[in-house]
């Protein structure tokens, strides 16, 4: 063993070595790390196995500054961090469990005396543990930072005067190098290299990595805080929110956010963000697991007696209270009947009429509840954007529309029918509110200065989510037109469900009466400029980056839901923000009015679907439909693997019943069923007081990475106890599944 640590010594010193070399070192170094870890009597956080681990760090910093194009493609970062970085975390962790569940052993003993001498001597080691771990993540924390620089300041991504390469004793007065990655461009960027876009997609990874860290000390504390307050989870949602500023597109990021909203009880942003995750252009698959649990434990506490009668300010119920009733069961409904990419439970039946029925008319009362509380100021624009893109993100999800989805008869078409009324049924009544705004604005034929003045500040507030629904439905057009050119020209009858939904409810109309009443407004108020040529429907279902550059390539202005939906893939495959390079750009009206900016987006959008729709209508009627003979499940890219959903059936319609089915898990090419029992317990880190009362704990909030099966039996065959991360777990045979026949809802 000593030559083969001579010789990684030896190559960590070579700085001129190509990056076969270097790819070639670093297999040499794991190999030493793993005969250290394999001899008798090793001392996990000695010296010698230290030095190996750093060795490996300093390897991996040179693969991916001298080489990040083939650095990310290879997945280096995440190689590091199971190499180098996550392990220790574990063992720490292990020792902490180990000392405190000798503690708790100790002060059952009889001997009163003993038992007191036992406690404090159990908390002296857990606090000198925790001491060791936090100096680890603080070490750690530095060495992801000056990466973070060091590929900024080597690839160009940050100007000169941003800080330097930090050491260790600046990295507390630089709040954790947050500023540092202000000024970093985003990988949507048009003018990016290649190598720049690898490069940024390294520092998110790296970002996402470090605000991991900070999550674990906070969860480490030497003095344990409320884990419910928001501000203790500033740093590392800090860098969370920068690592999807970076990559937006990427979903990893969303769901380790939405991690932190779980602490915090918030179910709007949490929600959010793990549908931020799902609906991504590269997907984080494990977010649907996790989507499902924040939501069992919202409703829990929402459906609490007494809970909705108290006056909250935060948490689960507070969430409830700022948007509308019921919005948490029906997030819960709809996120249930989603077809995992992996499914490990038996198909839920179809929604019977009775309990369809009673669903259309909570979803009637929550839509106008909804665009009540927008127009009055109650709910704020970022709230509402957030809420009205919950509700796409899951007609999305149930309707099968995210790219490389398949149709299966695990879709659900009544849940989709009702889920697309619900998001009609609320852009239709924005419409009305926008056009009463416009029209008694013509009618008192007041001084106005521009087209945007037209707007009552109640109708401006619904403006943001009406330009989200159009172009939502415009991309879900060009779907659905070219998934017919694969199917002889006929169209599926999910998906035939879903445009029948938006014009049973009125929205086709609505949209040709906005359309037109804005175009009134335009000749009266601006009659020296002409209205901006709009781009047909021909012109969107054979480009939509024309519709992409039209929207986000002609205008500075910062909007929150470009803030928000950054990064989302539509239906069609066009992701929000992105703009091609090759597409030529116009100049955009409105200037640095946001109002004004908004306003000739929601025209050009009510042009384009006022044509697409009656297109889509016309391929429904007159060209068939399909039926989706397939029972094939969809499955998950890349080896990565899900986690059974661990919920509870609860009550979501007034009279409907639920049978519990019993639990099956999914293990390699076979199902076993296992019986029921009860949820298992809290985790050791987290007291009773830091979460809801019965509440199921999130599956993510202790372990959040994705581990490809080949690195996963390496990383078990290194780790002593280590429990594995959340890609690659297994569900415990004891977790309870919601699932199976679904509900005999019975109207009320």
């Amino acid at each position: 063993m000593a030559g083969v640590d001579t010789t990684v010594s030896q190559g960590v010193g070579d700085t001129t070595a190509n990056t076969a070399e270097l790819t070639k070192m670093i297999r040499t170094a794991g190999e030493a790390l793993d005969q250290a870890l394999h001899t008798p009597n090793v001392d996990y956080f000695g010296t010698h196995l230290e030095g190996l681990r750093n060795d490996i760090l300093e390897l991996f910093r040179r693969l991916l500054v001298r080489n990040p194009f083939s650095s990310h493609r290879k997945d280096a970062v995440s190689k590091m961090w199971f190499r180098a970085i996550y392990p220790t975390i574990e063992q720490y962790r292990a020792k902490i469990r180990q000392v405190e569940i000798a503690g708790q052993a100790g002060r059952s003993t009889d001997n009163a005396k003993s038992s007191d001498v036992i406690a404090v001597e159990a908390r002296k080691q857990i606090s000198q543990w925790r001491a060791r771990l936090h100096t680890f993540l603080h070490a750690s924390t530095g060495t992801l930072l000056r990466l973070v620089a060091e590929l900024a300041e080597a690839h160009a991504l940050m100007p000169s005067t941003a800080p330097g390469v930090l050491d260790r004793q600046t990295l507390d007065t630089h709040a954790y190098g947050l500023e540092l990655v202000d000024s970093l461009k985003s990988e949507l960027h048009v003018g990016l290299t290649p190598v720049q876009r690898a490069t940024l997609a390294i520092v998110s990874k790296l970002l996402t990595h470090l605000g991991d860290l900070a999550r674990y000390r906070t969860l480490y504390a030497k003095k344990p805080n409320d884990m419910d307050a928001s501000h203790v989870w500033q740093l590392a949602k800090g860098f969370y929110r920068n690592a999807i500023r970076v990559a937006p597109h990427r979903g990893q990021a969303h769901n380790q956010l939405a991690v932190i909203f779980g602490y915090e009880r918030n179910s709007l942003e949490g929600v959010f963000a793990y549908y931020r995750a799902l609906t991504s252009q590269y997907r984080f698959i494990p977010a649907e697991a996790n989507l499902r649990t924040i939501l069992d434990n919202a409703l829990r506490a929402v459906d609490k007696p007494g809970a909705r009668s108290v006056d909250a300010t935060s948490g689960y119920v507070y969430c409830e209270q700022r948007m509308y009733d019921k919005f948490t069961m029906l997030r819960y409904l709809f996120a249930y009947h989603q077809p995992q990419a992996k499914e490990t439970v038996k198909q839920l039946a179809p929604l019977l009429p009775e309990a369809e029925t009673a669903l259309v008319a909570e979803i009637r009362r929550a839509c106008t509840a909804f665009v009540r509380g927008v127009t009055s100021g109650a709910i704020e624009e970022r709230q509402t954007i957030m809420a009205h893109a919950i509700q796409l993100f899951e007609l999305q999800q149930l309707a099968c529309f995210n790219p490389g989805d398949k149709e299966t008869r695990m879709h659900d078409t009544a849940i989709a029918r009702v889920s697309a009324m619900s998001v009609a049924l609320t852009a239709h009544t924005m419409c009305q509110s926008v056009q009463s705004s416009v029209t008694e604005s013509m009618r008192r034929a007041r001084e106005l200065k521009s087209e945007a003045d037209l707007l009552s500040r109640s109708s401006r507030r619904v403006v943001a989510p009406l330009i989200t629904t159009l172009l939502w439905i415009v991309s879900a057009c060009v779907r659905v037109e070219r998934d017919s050119d694969s199917l002889e020209h006929s169209v599926t009858q999910l998906k035939s469900q879903i445009m029948c939904a938006v014009r049973d409810h009125g929205l086709q109309s609505t949209i040709a009466q906005l359309k037109q009443c804005m175009e009134d407004a335009h000749g009266r108020v601006n009659r020296r400029t002409p209205l901006v040529q709009a781009i047909t429907w021909d012109q969107a279902r054979a480009s939509m980056p024309v519709v992409a550059a039209r929207l986000w390539g002609a205008h500075r202005v910062k909007r929150t839901e470009d803030e928000l939906l950054a990064g989302w893939q539509l239906p069609d495959g066009t992701v929000w923000g992105r703009v091609e390079p090759s597409v030529p750009r116009s100049a955009a009206p409105g200037g640095n009015d946001v109002h004004r900016v908004r306003w000739w987006q929601l025209h050009c959008l009510l042009s384009l679907a006022n044509e697409a729709l009656p297109h889509m209508m016309d391929l429904v009627e007159k060209r068939g439909v399909q039926a989706v003979a397939s029972d094939e499940e969809t499955d998950v890219e890349n080896g990565v693997e899900t986690i059974c959903f661990q919920g509870r059936p609860g009550a979501l319609v007034p009279g409907q019943s639920v049978a519990v089915p019993e639990q099956s898990v999914v293990v390699p090419e076979q199902v076993v069923a296992v019986p029921e029992s009860p949820p298992p317990k809290q985790s050791a880190e987290m007291s009773e007081t830091q979460r809801p009362e019965q509440a199921t704990p999130l599956v993510d909030t202790e372990r959040d990475e994705v581990v490809s099966p080949a690195m996963r039996a390496h990383q078990m065959l290194n780790m002593q106890q280590s429990r594995q991360a959340i890609g690659a777990q297994r569900v415990a045979g004891n977790q309870q599944a919601a699932s199976g026949p679904l509900y005999s809802m019975q109207a009320t």
